[in-house]
C-alpha cells in the first residue's frame, strides 16, 4: 500500500508538470520578441514627441527673450529720445539713418547706432562720433536701427530746426525668430 501510494504521488506530479508544458503557461520566444518590437515603436514615437516639446519651448524662450531685449532697448531709447534739449544744431544730429546724437535736458550727451547686430549707447556729443565714449551695449541681435525725423506737417525731414517727432525703428533675429518694433516720440522741448 505504501508503494502503491508513492507511485500514485509519483505520477500525479509528473502529470502536473507536463501538463504545465502542453497548455503553455509562459511567453514563447515570437511573443517576447513581438512586444519588444512593439516597445521600441511606442518609445521611438515618445522621444520624437518628447524631443518636439523641448524643442519648442526653446524656441518660445528665444522667442521671448528676442522680444524683451528689443522693447527693453527701445523703451529707454524713446524715454532719452523725449529729453532732447532742443532742436539745433549744437543739441542734435543726426548723421545717418541708423545713428543718432544729442544732448538731453540735463546735459548729458547721447548717442545710439548699431554695431555689428548690436544696439549701443554711448556718451558721445552731437559733434562726436559714436563709440567713443563710455559704449554699452542695449541689445544684441538687432539686424536694423532706423531713425526717421517728422516734421510739424507730418512730412519727413533732413533738417534739424524742422524736427517735431522721431520714429525708432528696430528688427530683432534670433534664430529663427524675426520681429519688427517701432515708435514715434516727441521730444518734450519741440
Amino acid at each position: 500500500m505504501f508503494l502503491r501510494l508513492k507511485n500514485l504521488r509519483a505520477r500525479s506530479c509528473r502529470q502536473s508538470h507536463s501538463g504545465l508544458r502542453r497548455h503553455g503557461h509562459g511567453f514563447t520566444l515570437v511573443e517576447l520578441v513581438a512586444v519588444i518590437v512593439v516597445a521600441g515603436i511606442i518609445f521611438s514615437i515618445g522621444s520624437v514627441l518628447l524631443g518636439n516639446v523641448f524643442s519648442s519651448y526653446s524656441l518660445k524662450r528665444e522667442f521671448a527673450h528676442a522680444d524683451w531685449q528689443a522693447k527693453v532697448a527701445l523703451e529707454r531709447m524713446a524715454r532719452e529720445l523725449r529729453a532732447v534739449r532742443s532742436a539745433t544744431a549744437a543739441d542734435l544730429a543726426f548723421p545717418s539713418a541708423s545713428e543718432i546724437r544729442f544732448v538731453d535736458t540735463d546735459g548729458n550727451n547721447v548717442c545710439f547706432y548699431l554695431n555689428a547686430g548690436q544696439l549701443w549707447r554711448a556718451e558721445n556729443t552731437p559733434l562726436q562720433a559714436c563709440g567713443s565714449t563710455n559704449p554699452q551695449v542695449l541689445a544684441d541681435n538687432i539686424t536694423v536701427l532706423t531713425f526717421t525725423y517728422w516734421d510739424n506737417a507730418g512730412a519727413t525731414t533732413a533738417v534739424v530746426t524742422d524736427v517735431y517727432y522721431i520714429t525708432v525703428a528696430i528688427n530683432v533675429v534670433e534664430g529663427s525668430y524675426s520681429s519688427s518694433f517701432r515708435t514715434s516720440v516727441r521730444p518734450r522741448n519741440f
